[in-house]
């Protein structure tokens, strides 16, 4: 049986998510400046990625957003899935706006992190 996943828009924490069986499974954190969703930060296994970042940014482009793909792991999506990029600032896809510690082909920042 194929699972089922919810996704919540969550203004107040200005986030979109990812539930399954009413439990979060992953989100991705986004700031509204004047028309833009600048989406900043995503947290999500691999298994979920996928349908939240597709429902996130097609909430977003509803409500009129354009968006701003600072969070690597959403230009890595974008760059897998150009299909999607409608409405999406790509001045942002470019690899002169990844910063430093981070790879659009490896887009999990937290594999740069070093303990100290």
């Amino acid at each position: 049986m194929d699972e089922v996943l919810e996704i919540a828009y969550d203004p107040a924490r200005s986030r979109v998510e990812v539930r399954r069986e009413g439990t979060v499974a992953g989100f991705v954190e986004f700031g509204l400046h004047a028309d833009a969703a600048v989406l900043a930060y995503t947290e999500v296994d691999e298994v979920h990625a996928d349908p939240l970042l597709d429902a996130a940014l097609a909430l977003l482009r509803a409500r009129g957003y354009r968006i701003v793909p600072l969070c690597p792991r959403v230009r890595g999506f974008l760059h897998a899935h150009p299909d999607r990029q409608a409405g999406v600032d790509t001045r942002f896809l470019d690899a002169a706006h990844t910063r430093r510690g981070e790879r659009d082909e490896d887009p999990d920042p937290g594999a740069y992190l070093v303990a100290g």
